[in-house]
């Protein structure tokens, strides 16, 4: 189970609302001062909130830390679809393009449409993977 600290924004029968801040791996690094990917890291921002609704019987308060988790199974099911399938499509493509069609542009045009179906198909795996318990945070704990 990954787990991961979120703050409870809101809380109303049983379903909390919770902010979870984007960490990137350049705050524990060592090399953090000489190297150039935590240089372009911050200049995209210090990190981005994500809110989630997480159902506890547990009553919460506004402001309250609160541990959240996932299951390693739903995340690598979430990665797969979102990069190993495009990657794949992309891959298939090229090679049906190159043997169906003799101009590049036309294969060019073949293999956007395929990439871009793919993504549409991404899409609309994610939201009905979304309705499923599985794949959304629990809660698991407060902490403070």
């Amino acid at each position: 189970m990954l787990t991961e600290r979120a703050v409870v924004i809101s809380y109303q029968s049983g379903i909390a609302q919770v902010k979870c801040q984007s960490q990137s791996a350049c705050g524990s690094c060592a090399a953090k001062s000489a190297c150039g990917s935590a240089a372009l890291a911050e200049l995209n921002g210090v990190g981005t909130a994500h809110i989630f609704e997480v159902e506890t019987i547990t009553p919460l308060n506004i402001g309250q830390i609160i541990e959240i988790g996932l299951s390693e199974r739903s995340l690598i099911h979430s990665s797969l679809l979102v990069y190993f399938f495009p990657l794949i499509i992309l891959v298939l493509s090229a090679l049906i393009a190159d043997t169906l069609w003799q101009t590049e542009l036309s294969q060019g045009i073949f293999i956007i449409f395929c990439t871009a179906l793919a993504f549409i198909i991404v899409h609309l795996v994610s939201k009905s993977w979304q309705k499923k318990t599985s794949y959304r945070p629990i809660f698991l704990r407060v902490i403070k």
